[in-house]
């Protein structure tokens, strides 16, 4: 049996009722219509990127909600990318399957090695594709909370929610370093974790400095195993490895 279509709706569904409608991006209609080729009365499930869903079917003007709006408790700990830009679309391939994974929060990184630096036009144009392939990703993968897309900052200094604070685990990826389940493993003192922050570096890594800089700041290397992955797979690896350590596979979170 087929899965009704999952759908994003830019209202929040937090004082939403059955037998209210929502609005439906033109866009995201015209794919229901004349793509997927459904009639009004079909039957959807609309998130509002916020935690929330509720069974609908397709009407007129949106979604009618035909169900209870169920909120799914917040994943913990945040888990954040940093993913250096790479040449073509490359990292673009990294965000959305980042977003599958359910990543918090994605930031662009203008590194030393970054081929093509964005100019602020081109910076602006990247957040909206990269916002784009979040909804799409959302969609997909059936997600009920929606990626953020920061602006593109220059160099991990820069990465805002890396500030060193209790409960903050910053990590770059470096090969060889010790392997992500090691650097990850609950601290000595029991701190919960509020966030993880993952930095992948792009083509050709990051460089010595870049590397040292970030360990003088604070931040932990850490491996991504035996073999060095192209840059738009470390991302996905990290994202995956870190969620599972972390218990946001299971539900629950280690302190």
């Amino acid at each position: 049996m087929s899965l009704a279509p999952h759908v994003l709706v830019r209202t929040s569904l937090a004082a939403a009722a059955p037998g209210d409608t929502v609005a439906v991006d033109a866009g995201t209609l015209h794919h229901l219509r004349r793509v997927l080729r459904l009639a009004d009365g079909a039957t959807l499930q609309v998130t509002d990127g916020a935690g929330r869903q509720a069974p609908a079917v397709l009407a007129v003007d949106g979604a009618t909600l035909n169900g209870p709006v169920v909120a799914a408790p917040t994943a913990a700990p945040r888990i954040v990318l940093a993913q250096a830009l790479a040449k073509g679309r490359r990292t673009e391939d990294a965000v959305r399957v980042a977003c599958e994974l359910g990543v918090d929060r994605i930031v662009p990184v203008v590194a030393e090695r970054t081929q093509g630096r964005p100019d602020a036009s081109a910076a602006a144009a990247l957040v909206e594709r990269w916002e784009a392939v979040a909804v799409a990703a959302l969609e997909q993968s059936r997600g009920t909370r929606l990626s953020e897309v920061t602006a593109p900052v220059a160099g991990l200094h820069a990465v805002a929610s890396a500030a060193a604070a209790p409960g903050v685990r910053r990590l770059v990826a470096v090969p060889g370093a010790p392997a992500l389940p090691d650097v990850l493993s609950p601290t000595a003192t029991g701190e919960r974790l509020e966030e993880v922050v993952l930095a992948i570096g792009p083509e050709g890594g990051w460089s010595d400095a870049e590397v040292d800089a970030a360990l003088a700041d604070g931040w932990s290397a850490a491996g991504l195993g035996p073999t060095v992955l192209r840059t738009e797979h470390a991302g996905p690896v990290a994202v995956a490895v870190a969620a599972a350590l972390v218990g946001r596979w299971r539900g629950d979170t280690p302190a």
